[in-house]
């Protein structure tokens, strides 16, 4: 099994983070430092996977102390650190929807149809007292 090696361009290309993003992780300490030294240093799978599984964390609502958290103290699982998020929807004045992000993205047409009908019997009732 070959371990490829990597220049920051490609690490940077290929995970989204910016070079100066990468460099500022292995400052502080969530990724080693690259092999080699000064623009000759060279990056692995390695350093791939960890930048992978970090923006996987980060996608997941998890702060960076989290990730830094969970990264040093060599948990394999984020399950514990997850976080629940909601969408507010204001439907009137003193009257809310809040729904799980996650049931948002599945159902938001759906959604999007009750709050329209919310609010049109909330105004129906208005006109009607």
């Amino acid at each position: 099994m070959s371990n490829k090696q990597y220049a920051i361009d490609e690490l940077s290309e290929l995970t989204g983070f910016s070079r100066r993003t990468i460099r500022y992780y292995i400052q502080e300490g969530l990724l080693e430092p690259p092999a080699g030294r000064g623009r000759g240093g060279f990056y692995y799978d390695s350093h791939l996977n960890k930048l992978l599984q970090i923006k996987s964390l980060q996608e997941k609502g998890l702060s960076l102390a989290a990730i830094t958290g969970l990264l040093k103290a060599g948990e394999s699982r984020a399950d514990n650190y997850l976080r629940e998020i909601w969408v507010k929807y204001s439907i009137v004045p003193g009257l809310e929807f809040n729904i799980s992000r996650d049931l948002e993205q599945k159902e938001g047409k759906a959604i999007s149809e009750i709050i329209k009908i919310a609010r049109a019997l909330l105004k129906e009732k208005e006109v009607n007292e």
